[in-house]
C-alpha cells in the first residue's frame, strides 16, 4: 500500500533536518527545510500517471520525488529507461525495501541536459546511423510486431542467396563474393544465421530448402536490391 511508504521516507528526510507532513494540498508527503520545499508522490508502481502527477507538482514545489517499493526489475533495461525519463524531467526516484524499509535515492531530482545524455551514447548513436545508411531498400513498416525486418545484414544475406541461386544453387565462395559484391559473403554463409546455406565442401556452399523458401518469401525485396545495385 502507498501509505506504507510514508513513514520510512518521512523518517529518512527528517534525519536531514526536514520538517514533513502528509496530504498537504493533496501532496502525499510535503517537506520544508529553510527556503527549500520537497514533495514526494507515493505510488505502488512507476507508471505514466505517477510521472504525470510528479511533473505537475513541479509547478509548486522546488524538488519532487516519486517514492515506490523497490522493484525486482530495478536493474533491468526497461526500468532504466523509466529512470532516463525521470532524469530528463528532473524528477527524483526513491525506493523502499519491503522487508527492511531501507530508503534509497536511486535517482536525484536534477534535470539531465539532452546533450549530455547524447554524449554518453555516442557509440549507440553511430550504430543507429550506420544501420540506417546500410539499408538499401528502406521498406520496413513502423509500429508492427512479429514481422521479419529487412536489416542491412538481411539485405546482404539475400544478395548472397540470390547470387548463389544465379550460379545454379551451388558454388565456390570466391565466385559468390565476386558476383554478389558482398565482401563478407563467406562469413554470412558460414554463420548461416537464417539457415539458408549448407557447406558441402571446402570453400563450397549450396542453398538448402529454407534458402529456396526465402527466395520466394523475399522476392520483392531481392528485386529492389538488384535494381539498386545496377
Amino acid at each position: 500500500m502507498e501509505k506504507d511508504l510514508f513513514a520510512p521516507i518521512k523518517k529518512y528526510f527528517e534525519q536531514y533536518g526536514y520538517v514533513a507532513d502528509g496530504e498537504v494540498n493533496d501532496i502525499d508527503l510535503y517537506m520544508e527545510k529553510g527556503d527549500e520545499s520537497v514533495a514526494v508522490e507515493l505510488k505502488v508502481n512507476l507508471d505514466f500517471k505517477s510521472v504525470q502527477q510528479a511533473a505537475l507538482r513541479q509547478k509548486l514545489v522546488d524538488t519532487v520525488f516519486i517514492g515506490i517499493f523497490k522493484p525486482s526489475d530495478l536493474n533491468s533495461r526497461s526500468f532504466k529507461d523509466k529512470i532516463y525519463i525521470l532524469k530528463r524531467l528532473g524528477i527524483g526516484l526513491i525506493v523502499v525495501s519491503k522487508r527492511s524499509h531501507t530508503v534509497e535515492i536511486v535517482s536525484e531530482p536534477v534535470a539531465s541536459e539532452l546533450d549530455n545524455l547524447k554524449a554518453s551514447n555516442k557509440r549507440k548513436k553511430r550504430a543507429l546511423s550506420e544501420e540506417f545508411q546500410k539499408r538499401r531498400t528502406k521498406n520496413n513498416i513502423g509500429g508492427v510486431r512479429g514481422t521479419k525486418l529487412i536489416t542491412g545484414y538481411r539485405e546482404d544475406a539475400l544478395l548472397v542467396l540470390d547470387t548463389l541461386a544465379e550460379l545454379g544453387g551451388e558454388a565456390k565462395t570466391k565466385q559468390i563474393r565476386e558476383l554478389s559484391g558482398i565482401q563478407k559473403s563467406t562469413d554470412i554463409m558460414h554463420d548461416n544465421f537464417y539457415g539458408w546455406f549448407v557447406n558441402v565442401g571446402r570453400g563450397v556452399y549450396k542453398i538448402c530448402q529454407a534458402g529456396y523458401d526465402a527466395l520466394e518469401e523475399f522476392e520483392d525485396t531481392i528485386y529492389l536490391l538488384r535494381r539498386g545495385n545496377r
